[in-house]
């Protein structure tokens, strides 16, 4: 057994009530990490002030390992997790069960990570350990299930293409990941999931489904030591695999080919509009950056920014937010915007403005840069309130960037300098081609057309910026 603790972290115990350091006071818990015989990675966080356990699994796949006659079948594997196993037959006997141990349960499913978790007593905590090995590793994939399942999953595909917002994210991702995106799709493609089959599942079960390519964190009222002799003995029969991503390589999406717009027209009362960049990886060299991005979106949201008084309090846009999505596979660096239909004009150029001002060495101070972050810091710090949010973070880190990124994320945030800033903007944003989203109405797309946006950013029809 290996015990991680946090830079710090023990000082959480002995610090006096008032501390020098914003990152000391909401500095992670320590984590205990162990490696069963089979590659399954087990963490643990001992918090015994409650009687509950979240016990957890996540698996790195997701739309990132689907091609297109893959689209969407990670999902309906979540969905199928939740039905009968070689110990509980049917979904009736699956449910039963989860009520007889009284849990709390869901899963997810994104571009790098499918998760399930269940929460419940300390007391059921033994027999919660057994309805996950029993669940993630002998999933039966029985066809009237299954054919139940994707019924349930079109339903989903169906509620979120009647949103204007779902159809304009999925435009402007088609157009930022153009050579394969179905790799940042996890919703999937309708006819794929209609005609799965049982023997597809299983195919990504043996590829992915394995405990080397997997992550078990179990938080709350519960002792390390024993979580790890009861890992190492339930999942001593799940059998480990050749390494998926090396088997099955990950796609690197290449850049943009060149700036363009992408009009999306729906029943919609304000003008929204994105710009898009294809960001940093979180893992290798470029993982520098990241950080940065974090950063200086922190920096900007906050309401008494200049680039909040320059686009918002001005009245030339509504609301202006630039963001950035942390993943291993390169993740999203998005400015969004809101403005009324009548300063539509006003707010892009507002926009294109401001955006090379970031770079100035006046435009925000140090006080601007320690408060967002710890801003960050808080961020984090709620996301561990509970111990079934703490599950969540974990693994989710786990498959965005790894565990070493998020134990020295604190330090690494605080350590940003306006430097490293420029060279994030430089790297990925500033003069790089982009993808300008664009929902408007179809009333007002009489008026701003794509030609009439094209010359409000300065992309040529068809060609560069």
């Amino acid at each position: 057994m290996r015990m991680t603790s946090f830079a710090l972290a023990a000082a959480l115990f002995a610090a006096p009530a008032l501390v020098a350091s914003p990152a000391l006071a909401i500095a992670p818990p320590p984590y205990a990490d162990h490696v069963c015989p089979n590659g399954l990675e087990v963490i643990v966080v001992e918090r015994r002030s409650v009687p509950l356990v979240t016990i957890e699994i996540a698996v790195h796949t997701g739309a990132m390992s689907e091609p297109p006659e893959y689209s969407g079948l990670s999902h309906l594997f979540e969905h199928m997790f939740f039905k009968g196993n070689n110990a509980l037959p049917d979904q009736l006997a699956y449910s039963a069960r989860l009520r007889e141990l009284g849990m709390i349960f869901n899963g997810t499913t994104d571009d790098d990570r499918v998760n399930y978790y269940f929460t419940t007593t300390s007391d059921h905590y033994e027999n919660a350990m057994v309805f996950m090995r029993d669940a993630i590793t002998t999933p039966r994939f029985d066809k009237t299930e299954l054919d139940r399942e994707r019924v349930v999953v079109t339903g989903e595909m169906d509620r979120d293409e009647s949103d204007p917002q779902f159809l304009f994210w999925r435009a402007v991702e088609q157009a930022v990941y153009w050579k394969y995106p179905t790799r940042k799709n996890p919703l999937g493609d309708r006819k794929t999931v209609l005609s799965t089959t049982p023997e597809k599942m299983r195919t990504i079960q043996h590829r992915y489904y394995i405990p080397n390519n997997s992550v078990l964190v179990v938080t709350g009222d519960v002792s390390a030591d024993d979580v790890f002799r009861r890992a190492d003995e339930l999942y001593s029969g799940w059998a480990k695999g050749a390494d998926a991503l090396v088997k099955f390589p990950l796609v690197t999406h290449p850049p943009i080919r060149r700036s363009e717009v992408v009009l999306v027209q729906q029943p919609v009362q304000t003008f929204t509009a994105v710009l898009s960049w294809i960001g940093p990886s979180s893992v290798g060299p470029t993982a520098r950056y990241t950080y940065a991005a974090d950063l200086l979106g922190r920096i900007i949201r906050d309401r008494g920014s200049k680039f909040q008084k320059a686009l918002v309090d001005s009245g030339a846009c509504v609301s202006a937010r630039l963001g950035w999505e942390t993943k291993r596979d390169q993740g999203d660096i998005t400015l969004r915007f809101e403005a009324a239909e009548a300063n539509a004009d006003a707010c892009v150029k507002a926009i294109q403005d401001e955006l090379p001002k970031l770079e100035s060495p006046d435009y925000f101070t140090d006080a601007e840069m320690q408060n967002a972050a710890q801003v960050l810091d808080v961020g984090q710090a709620k996301a561990r309130e509970s111990t079934e949010s703490y599950a969540h973070s974990l693994t989710r880190w786990w498959a965005n960037a790894d565990l070493a990124y998020y134990a020295t994320y604190s330090d690494r945030i605080h350590a940003v300098t306006r430097a490293d800033i420029n060279a994030y903007l430089d790297a990925y944003v500033l003069k790089k081609p982009l993808v300008f989203g664009v929902l408007e109405s179809p009333a007002l797309a009489k008026t701003i057309t794509k030609a009439h946006l094209e010359g409000l950013v300065g992309i040529k029809s068809g060609g560069a910026k």
